[in-house]
């Protein structure tokens, strides 16, 4: 087997894990499997290492990211105590910042790398571009989309104690 055989074979196994990676994704639930090519070419990889801010709190949003591999913290500044406190965890197979992909506003809490971290981050232009030149997959992305946020908005109104 020639150099660029081996080559070639170890891209498209890498192509094959991130694809089934990202099938494995809630947000991409309904996408199908042969259609999921164009939504890899849609995202951007980024790599962040232990202790990197990859936004802050009060940043425009423009990306949602998808964790890969590491560990990502989400931490808010209490404006009482101006301390900054933790407020979630995200795992690899899991995302957030999704508020960003539906307007540019600015963001809510801060997201730093408590390990190295790789994340795939899809743009809001990429899924506006997604929306008009794959309209079976932005039709997909938008329901899973609403969905998350419903269910995310339901949890929060349904926690003990707390009143909206």
């Amino acid at each position: 087997m020639s150099f660029l055989n081996i080559l070639n074979r170890i891209y498209d196994e890498e192509i094959l894990a991130k694809l089934n990676f990202l099938k494995s994704i809630k947000l991409f639930d309904g996408i199908k499997k042969r259609l999921m090519i164009h939504v890899l070419e849609s995202l951007q990889e980024r790599t962040y290492l232990k202790g990197e801010t990859i936004f802050a709190q009060g940043d425009i949003g423009r990306a949602l990211f998808i964790v890969f591999s590491g560990r990502i913290a989400l931490s808010r500044l209490d404006a009482a105590t101006q301390k900054s406190e933790v407020i979630a965890e995200v795992h690899p197979g899991e995302f957030f910042g999704e508020m960003a992909l539906l307007e540019e506003m600015p963001r809510t809490a801060s997201a730093h790398a408590t390990e190295d971290t790789k994340v795939f981050m899809l743009f809001k232009i990429k899924l506006e571009s997604l929306l008009f030149a794959r309209p079976k997959i932005g039709v997909v992305l938008a329901a899973q989309l609403a969905k998350i946020l419903s269910a995310r908005l339901r949890a929060i109104i349904e926690k003990p104690g707390d009143n909206i």
